[in-house]
């Protein structure tokens, strides 16, 4: 028993199953396919609703139509009837209706163009004029009628759509015979059928024309949802040069695309910017590994001159003098490394600092050291007020003044200019060096890295690359410039 209950439970899975991939349509996965079959079904049902309400409305009126001109015959032969015994001054009576039933058919028959028939009280005896087609087994009129009701029974067959009805004679309420009216409406109950027809397919084509252009509409639609599904696809690949056209709709599509236009691009900095960083983490590590290398092996090397040399007072003098000196070096390189490294190079406190002051000060304390030199500072600075640390911002003065009076070549000037442009405020730093290449101002802020004029000078690499990172954060920009030995550095700050 237990057997026989897994058995139909499997049965009705994988009925159930055969149900579901019957019904799961593939077309439907696409989302216009979606829109438009759900449209359509909503135009289907609209359609089946709205025909089924003309239909009412066709029966409904042709019914009516028959029942009033069944009414009218029924009124006018009425008074037909009566007005011809009065005409002809007999007396109405059923014997006398009865004995000109034939005239009296006859004449209505012709004149509504109808069947028209006359019957005794008991509709049993009487004259018809008949006109078109008479089914002899249809009396459920004159039943009716003998029970003083009336009724309109209509006969709807393949070509015949005739109306049957009776009703009693009566005059001064002597109740006279039955009068019975027979009349083809077949071309009235058609022409409604036609008119049904045609609305009918004006109906189908109206709908299968809306159909169509919304599938285009929404087909023009969706091609810009599936070029951005192939977008997101090739951005999920890693390929971020896979831009979508804009169209000029300025609809919510067109947004969308703008947006994975614009997210597109700022993925593609940011990778790029990760690669970039990541570079430049691995050239910082080798740099510093050769940077770190070089006094390190100095202090080696003068400490295994100490232990062979160590008697040799002048030796021994020159060996602690020169370990002290790398030792130093030393210390003054990995401390900006660590600055460098936990981005605490700048102060988060910053005032208000006038830029003509600091520099005229910076250049006065530095004026008695480059005498020797032969190099003068000449100057021109307008007055400019800008937001910025003051140790900070006059360490980066200073380390551009020095880096120009270090590689400066004798009997020249270091010249500084300052003004103001619009909201920023430019600082120039000229100064003339020499066997510099014009190559290297693309490269000069990278950290550890010097030009080809830095022979016999002291330094790590290190200053311009602070310089740059200082002036970065107070959101302003440093540029260097090389034209024939002569080295510029522009600093655009932003003024208060």
């Amino acid at each position: 028993m237990i057997i026989k209950l897994k058995k139909e439970n499997k049965q009705k899975i994988n009925i159930n199953q055969r149900t579901y991939k019957l019904f799961n349509f593939k077309f439907l996965k696409k989302l216009k396919n979606k829109i438009t079959f759900g449209v359509a079904i909503l135009l289907i049902l609209g359609g089946v609703l709205l025909n089924i309400s003309f239909k009412y409305i066709i029966y409904y009126n042709s019914n009516k139509s028959i029942k009033n001109d069944m009414i009218m015959i029924k009124n006018n032969s009425s008074e037909f009837i009566k007005q011809y015994f009065l005409i002809n001054n007999e007396e109405i009576d059923e014997i006398n209706i009865l004995k000109n039933s034939y005239k009296l058919t006859n004449k209505l028959s012709k004149y509504y163009n109808c069947t028209i028939g006359i019957y005794n009280t008991n509709g049993e005896y009487g004259n018809q004029c008949i006109k078109n087609q008479k089914d002899d087994n249809i009396k459920d009129h004159i039943e009716k009628a003998k029970n003083n009701k009336s009724y309109i029974y209509l006969v709807k067959n393949n070509k015949d759509r005739t109306a049957y009805y009776a009703y009693q004679l009566y005059d001064k309420s002597q109740f006279l015979g039955i009068v019975e009216i027979i009349k083809d409406y077949n071309e009235l109950i058609v022409n409604n059928e036609n008119i049904y027809l045609i609305f009918t397919l004006v109906e189908i084509i109206f709908f299968s024309i809306i159909l169509v252009i919304i599938y285009f509409i929404v087909l023009k639609s969706t091609k810009s949802l599936e070029n951005l599904q192939k977008g997101v696809k090739e951005i999920s690949k890693g390929n971020y040069n896979y831009e979508m056209e804009e169209n000029i709709k300025n609809d919510e599509i067109d947004d969308l695309i703008k947006e994975y236009n614009n997210m597109r691009k700022r993925i593609k900095k940011q990778i790029e910017d990760i690669h970039s960083l990541e570079k430049n983490r691995r050239e910082f590590f080798c740099n510093v590994t050769h940077e770190l290398k070089t006094p390190l092996t100095s202090i080696t090397g003068y400490g295994e001159l100490l232990l062979t040399n160590y008697n040799n007072e002048k030796l021994r003098d020159k060996a602690i003098a020169s370990i002290i000196k790398e030792s130093n070096k030393l210390n003054e390189m990995i401390c900006n490394i660590l600055e460098v490294s936990r981005g605490q190079i700048i102060s988060n406190e910053r005032e208000k600092i006038n830029i003509e002051k600091l520099v005229k000060n910076i250049i006065d304390e530095m004026n008695i050291r480059i005498e020797r030199k032969n190099i003068d500072i000449i100057w021109q600075l307008e007055e400019g007020i800008i937001s910025a640390p003051l140790k900070e911002f006059k360490s980066v003065i200073i380390n551009l003044l020095e880096n120009a009076f270090k590689y400066s070549v004798d009997n020249t000037f270091i010249k500084v200019y300052g003004r103001k442009e619009n909201d920023k405020y430019l600082l120039e730093i000229k100064n003339t060096t020499n066997n510099l290449d014009y190559k290297f101002k693309y490269k000069a802020f990278e950290p550890f890295l010097r030009g080809n004029n830095s022979k016999g000078n002291k330094g790590n690499g290190l200053g311009l690359y602070i310089c740059k990172y200082i002036i970065e954060e107070i959101d302003g920009k440093i540029e260097m410039d090389i034209i024939e030995n002569e080295v510029t550095l522009n600093l655009y700050l932003i003024l208060l």
